[in-house]
């Protein structure tokens, strides 16, 4: 009973020292099987223990100041600012190394898009941009290069090219293809109102996907413009490149690593 443990704990603590540990408390620190039988028996043996002892008001465990409030503050500062700098690490290569979006030749992006599609033997590139479009970004990760082009009057993202090592073509029809080493293959998905189909050129060890879609009310024959815009880069001159100017290996087609 509360009396007989109450008697038991005065044998190792004062009255006062017990009172200050009820203050300080709010449940219970016992085993499973002692929680639940007291709380199974029919009087409140928490609260007749607490009633023998003293009465204290409630000690505050966590004391507020303006000392106290201003390095909260400040922790929070450098804990929000070492979150960011940990989650750059962890971005995509292209925004990690400042990747833009890859120009015909052997820039710092195409090599990065090599590596990220190393089986393919062709990389899609950006030869020209003709009058009002624009590069809207760029997405390099392991498996996958994209990058997309926006336009004044066919609007953000009107096509997006995506490289990766295989693709479905399926319902797609092949017809010939104006890239030398590739096979073309239209999906047109929609013509009116707005403008939206899939275009497919595959390789060996890859395939370059063009996705169109254009504002609404803009005319298919826009896209004639992306066909001038875009170009295919051979993997052959990275891995040459590399090779010379750095002494390195560019891993995959053509340049196959040590085990």
């Amino acid at each position: 009973d509360p009396q007989r443990v109450y008697r038991r704990a005065l044998a190792y603590f004062t009255e006062a020292e017990l009172a200050e540990a009820f203050a300080a408390t709010r449940g219970v620190a016992s085993p499973t099987q002692l929680r639940a039988f007291m709380k199974r028996h029919p009087s409140d043996l928490l609260g007749e223990f607490r009633a023998l002892a003293p009465a204290r008001s409630p000690i505050a465990l966590q004391r507020w100041s303006i000392r106290r409030v201003a390095l909260a503050a400040a922790m929070l500062a450098v804990i929000t600012a070492a979150v960011f700098e940990t989650g750059n690490a962890f971005f995509p290569a292209a925004r990690n190394l400042g990747a833009y979006a890859p120009s015909c030749g052997t820039g710092h992006s195409m090599i990065l898009s090599a590596q990220a599609v190393p089986s393919a033997a062709l990389l899609p590139c950006i030869a020209a941009l003709p009058a009002g479009w624009s590069i809207g970004g760029t997405d390099i990760a392991s498996g996958k290069a994209s990058f997309w082009l926006d336009s004044d009057r066919a609007g953000p993202r009107a096509v997006t090219v995506t490289l990766t090592a295989t693709c479905d073509t399926s319902g797609a029809q092949q017809i010939p293809s104006d890239q030398p080493g590739t096979r073309r293959f239209e999906h047109p998905l929609s013509l009116a109102p707005q403008f939206s189909g899939l275009r497919f050129y595959t390789f060996p060890g890859g395939c370059a996907t063009y996705r169109f879609s254009f504002a609404q009310g803009t005319s298919p024959a826009l896209a004639v413009a992306v066909d001038n815009a875009l170009a295919f880069q051979s993997r052959s001159t990275l891995v040459n490149y590399v090779r010379h100017t750095e002494g390195l290996m560019l891993c995959g087609r053509g340049a196959a690593c040590p085990r």
